[in-house]
């Protein structure tokens, strides 16, 4: 009976040190290298085909939000990253292996959603 209880008071605290050994670690943007991805002025976007991330960076201190437009299928999607300098927004996707997938970074006023510049498209596949 002795054996039951510690196991059940064992067991749980374990399953939380494990989960939380394997917690999300931040992108690491120098592991891609600076052509790799999309930029404008003040953001960059990388789509990490393996799992389907999609990285938004603000990178500049001009009071614009980073923004990502992404295209698969017939899909057009905005994603916002309004949480100022120095930031990354991770955003896990779905999307089907071996779909083609085009990506693009862009500035704008996150306050009514108006996008105000982007760079040049770049493509990829899930």
């Amino acid at each position: 009976m002795r054996a039951l209880k510690r196991s059940l008071v064992v067991l749980p605290i374990a399953a939380t040190l494990t989960l939380a050994g394997t917690a999300a670690q931040a992108f690491d943007w120098g592991s891609i290298g600076w052509d790799a991805g999309a930029n404008s002025n003040g953001s960059r976007t990388y789509f990490q085909p393996d799992g389907e991330h999609l990285y938004i960076l603000d990178n500049n201190k001009d009071g614009h939000s980073a923004v990502s437009e992404i295209e698969y299928g017939t899909r057009h999607i905005t994603y916002w990253n309004p949480n100022g300098v120095n930031t990354t927004r991770d955003v896990n996707m779905d999307i089907a292996e071996g779909t083609h997938v085009r990506y693009n970074a862009c500035y704008g006023e996150y306050s009514g959603y108006k996008i105000l510049g982007c760079g040049y498209w770049v493509g990829g596949t899930a």
